[in-house]
């Protein structure tokens, strides 16, 4: 059902045959030590031939053994990544690039901005899943028979995800405005005070949370249009930042830090909003 990789030796040989590969599945076990810092446990692929559970306790450093995950020619397939390139990034020491995101893909198709891996499997695949070792200790070693299968179901149907969730974003023309939102989600992931909110307005409060309801009707009607979740397009917080932006510096100032997916959608009816 899986193979346990847990000597640098045997990573190296996994690592030249994972850059052989199009497509693998990715997911990690970790701990967040403090707000800055993670610990890397587990990392689990599929190749789709095999699933490998990497010891990241045993292999303190992976050197260029895990090359396969900063390669340009293999996508790597993760359920919510955020959390996974930080713990990825603390273990290596290196940024993870061309990703595609199972969860993003599902809010561009309509749905849930944070729908869990096992329920979007139930919902893609009618498979339920066991959630037992969802809070199990990942650092103990060794690790019991039932956290190894747990790990390595995290895998087992990313491809299978993907192989659906692309076909839709094929037909409906949103590739690009993933592929754009992955990278966007990276840049924050390593720059955390981007787009932080200014406590300053400039307007009254009163006029501040009237133009916000006039907002968050305008981002639900595009959301709604082009079938894509509203939180996804803009949450509340980043719809206040926006607008306090827009209403100091311009809109054209106030998107420039957004994908431009976003800014095609949003910057004619923002403009229109605090005229």
């Amino acid at each position: 059902m899986y193979i346990f990789i847990e000597s640098i030796d045997d990573l190296s040989f996994l690592n030249n045959e994972l850059l052989k590969k199009s497509h693998i599945g990715v997911d990690t076990e970790f701990r967040r030590t403090t707000k800055d810092n993670m610990k890397l446990a587990l990392l689990q692929i599929n190749d789709g031939e095999e699933i490998y559970l990497i010891d990241a306790l045993r292999i303190r450093d992976p050197g260029d053994s895990c090359a396969f995950l900063e390669s340009p020619s293999v996508t790597k397939i993760f359920h919510s990544c955020k959390e996974d390139l930080e713990a990825v990034y603390a273990w290596t020491g290196r940024k993870m690039i061309n990703i595609f995101d199972t969860q993003i893909a599902n809010s561009f198709l309509g749905g849930s901005y944070s729908i869990g891996y096992q329920s979007l499997v139930e919902q893609e695949l009618s498979i339920e899943l066991e959630k037992n070792e969802t809070r199990s200790n990942w650092f103990r070693r060794p690790l019991s028979s039932s956290q190894l299968k747990y790990a390595a179901l995290d895998v087992e149907y990313l491809l299978y995800l993907y192989s659906i969730q692309i076909k839709d974003l094929k037909k409906f023309h949103k590739i690009e405005w993933l592929e754009e939102e992955v990278k966007f989600l990276i840049k924050n992931t390593f720059n955390p005070h981007l787009l932080e909110l200014d406590t300053h307005r400039s307007i009254s409060r009163s006029e501040e949370d009237l133009l916000l309801k006039r907002l968050n009707v305008l981002v639900r009607n595009i959301a709604l249009k082009n079938n894509i979740n509203e939180t996804l397009l803009f949450s509340k917080r980043i719809q206040k930042y926006l607008l306090r932006s827009a209403l100091v510096s311009g809109v054209d100032r106030a998107c420039e830090e957004f994908t431009d997916w976003r800014k095609d959608l949003i910057m004619e009816d923002l403009t229109q909003l605090i005229l």
